[in-house]
């Protein structure tokens, strides 16, 4: 995909995630006022939680790619073919 496309949606995402992080304090507040009684599960927030989580590492991924940040060194070589390297063939055994 192309700069402008990137940068676009990593706009987009960013203001998506700033509502639903808004959104998300809302509805734990809203839910601490009425459950008092009731006790809440971790479970709970996990399940509230990951669609911000997914939502921010869309964004932060746009953004990497409209900054064009280079992989590191180790990371770049596993992503890299050999120049000279031969194929593999399965040979008699």
């Amino acid at each position: 995909m192309s700069t402008i496309v990137h940068l676009l949606l990593a706009i987009t995402l960013t203001l998506f995630l700033a509502l639903q992080a808004r959104s998300l304090v809302v509805v734990l507040r809203h839910r601490r006022a009425t459950t008092t009684r009731v006790r809440r599960r971790r479970t709970d927030l996990v399940w509230t939680a990951i669609p911000v989580v997914v939502v921010l590492v869309l964004a932060a991924r746009s953004w990497v790619a409209v900054f064009g940040l280079v992989q590191p060194e180790p990371a770049a070589a596993v992503t890299q073919a050999e120049p000279d390297a031969v194929p593999r063939t399965v040979g008699p055994r």
